[in-house]
């Protein structure tokens, strides 16, 4: 009787820590579907066996967004990463990570244009900044 119990408040207690993550529209298994994770984030896109899969757009609980393509629930391919307050990225992904070409445009308008590997650049040229710019910080 006490294993009954245990399960059964296991299961119920599971049940509770993902109320809030379920698919609030279309498919979010195979085909498109717009899912709202318990943290806050969501995406809306194409799905495949129940990972994001194919273009979407993923919006971040704490205000940054990704449009692009996503594999085996992570950013791969190209895409748009635009953080709140820091700039943004345009470019390849590999494995949730920059890689490959890509354009990064800090907030005091300073911009790289070159190549990126395991999310770091490779190769450091910043366009010409003024002494009256701030000088780009790699805090993204």
């Amino acid at each position: 009787m006490e294993k009954i119990v245990l399960v059964s408040l296991i299961f119920i207690g599971g049940l509770v820590l993902n109320v809030n993550a379920q698919c609030v529209k279309g498919n979010c298994h195979n085909g498109n579907g717009t899912y709202q994770f318990s943290n806050g984030d969501k995406y809306d896109g194409q799905w495949k066996a129940g990972k994001m899969n194919g273009y979407g757009k993923y919006e971040f609980s704490n205000g940054d967004r990704y449009n692009g393509d996503f594999h085996d629930n992570k950013r791969d391919g190209s895409g748009v990463y635009v953080w709140k307050n820091k700039g943004l990225y345009t470019g390849q992904w590999k494995a949730d990570k920059r890689e490959g070409a890509g354009v990064f445009k800090w907030d005091n308008s300073a911009t790289y244009n070159g190549f990126w590997k395991d999310d770091q650049i490779i190769n450091m040229d910043v366009n010409t900044v003024t002494d009256s710019q701030e000088k780009p910080t790699f805090g993204n």
